[in-house]
Parts: structure tokens; C-alpha cells; sequence
């Protein structure tokens, strides 16, 4: 059933910022018992946390299935509902393509979607706005705890696989977007309140590329301060390298 307008918490409202803080104080303290957890714990976390996720993003669709509100723009083809599928799969078995990816688009894009948050025309306390929230919130926990433990250190010359991925993920998006008039990926508009809006302005018929370009330069600030993280890890591993073959040339006494 459509909501009347006017009965959403907004963008940007007192309840908006409320919500925002009650879910970076639930985050920060994720975080810290992830890192004080031993490494057992830690798979453990992860592992419920993106089960978690999984199953409320696919419960979600059941539900409005059996409500009767379904609608082709509740299919899992958000870029969002990608990285739950790929929070699963690192959770099980992590890899330089999943981690590189949750980094490069996951913990950004979940991060706009908490910031410009198209749900807004929503009641706060409406059981879909919380499900939105929370998911959000668990995609952008999930990279956060990986990094503040060093267990994902960003490395730009794994782009190429995250490319693949986002070429893989967004054919069927553009496909449906086609012959259903959906909006995946904001490809066709921005989201009501964010920068795509004006973007779109701006750009006409260029829009699309323009993304891409945006997302070049959004890569760029990304990774730009993980350059000297990764010369100094390298250099730390040089003289670790250095110091065991050197203990491993002395001859027993």
C-alpha cells in the first residue's frame, strides 16, 4: 500500500541524524569487539553478520511478496543487494576479488545509501525503513572491521577484478532497467536528495559516463591514502625477509 505524502522521517531531518548516530554507535562498538576477538571469533562474527544480511535483503522480498506490494524494483539487482552476496561469499571464503570489492564500492556506496537514503518517504518506524537501516549499517560495519584490524589493506592493482565484478553485476541491471523502466544503480536517475540529482542536470544524455568517471575519481581519493600503508607493510616484510635469511645463513654453534 503507498504511503501518503508526507508521513516519511525525510532526509536530513532530526530523526534522520538520530537514526544515523544510533547506528554509528552500534557500528563503532561491532568494531571494537571484533578487533579484541581471537581469530576463531572473528570468522564467527563475520560469518553470522553476513548470513544476516543475506537472509533480511531475500526476507525482505517474501515479505512484500506476501503483503502483495511486490515490484520488479525489489529484485536483488541494487548495487547494495550485490555486495550482500559478496559479503557472504568472503565470509565463507575471503578473497582478493571479494575484499577488494567490499572496499572499492561496498563500504562507499553503503554509506550514501544511509546518507541519501531513498526510503525517506517512509515512516520511521515502518519495519522496511529499520530492514533498509540496519543492512546499510551491516554493509558498512562489515569492510570497517576488516580494515581497522589490517585485514583488508586496499591495494589499487585489484581494481581490474572489482571492474569485472561491477561488468558482470550490472548487465542484468541495465537489462531490466530496459523493459521494466526500474532504476538499478541509479542508472536512468539519481536518488531523489543526493548528488546524482544535479549530476544528471548537468550531464543530459552524458550521465552514464559521467558516473563512470566519478567513480574513477572517487577511486582515486579511496586509495591515494593507502599508498604509503602499503610501502611501509612492504618494507616491513623486505627486512622481516631480510632478517630470516640472514638467521637461516648462520651456522650452528
Amino acid at each position: 500500500m503507498p504511503i501518503p505524502p508526507g508521513h516519511g522521517f525525510g532526509l536530513f531531518t532530526p530523526t534522520h541524524f538520530i537514526i544515523l548516530g544510533v547506528l554509528a554507535l552500534l557500528i563503532a562498538c561491532l568494531t571494537i569487539v571484533y578487533k579484541h576477538s581471537s581469530d576463531h571469533r572473528r570468522h564467527s562474527i563475520r560469518l553470522v553478520l553476513a548470513i544476516a544480511l543475506f537472509a533480511s535483503d531475500y526476507a525482505q522480498q517474501i515479505a512484500k511478496g506476501a503483503m502483495h506490494v511486490w515490484n520488479p524494483t525489489v529484485l536483488p539487482l541494487w548495487l547494495c543487494s550485490i555486495t550482500t552476496i559478496v559479503t557472504l561469499v568472503d565470509a565463507i571464503h575471503p578473497s582478493r576479488w571479494t575484499r577488494e570489492t567490499l572496499y572499492a564500492v561496498g563500504i562507499w556506496a553503503a554509506a550514501c545509501a544511509l546518507i541519501f537514503a531513498d526510503w525517506a518517504d517512509r515512516p520511521w518506524f515502518n519495519i522496511f525503513s529499520w530492514q533498509s537501516f540496519l543492512v546499510h549499517a551491516g554493509l558498512f560495519a562489515y569492510p570497517l572491521m576488516l580494515l581497522v584490524t589490517g585485514e583488508l589493506v586496499p591495494n589499487w592493482r585489484n581494481l581490474w577484478r572489482v571492474a569485472i565484478i561491477l561488468a558482470v553485476a550490472v548487465t542484468p541491471a541495465v537489462i531490466v532497467n530496459h523493459f521494466y523502466g526500474t532504476n538499478f544503480w541509479f542508472l536512468n536517475s539519481g536518488s531523489p536528495g543526493s548528488p546524482l540529482d544535479p549530476l544528471l542536470q548537468a550531464t543530459g544524455r552524458w550521465y552514464v559516463p559521467a558516473l563512470v568517471v566519478l567513480l574513477g575519481l572517487l577511486w582515486c581519493l579511496l586509495y591515494l591514502p593507502w599508498a604509503p600503508v602499503r610501502r611501509r607493510r612492504l618494507a616491513q616484510e623486505k627486512r622481516r625477509a631480510s632478517v630470516d635469511a640472514s638467521s637461516d645463513a648462520t651456522p650452528a654453534t
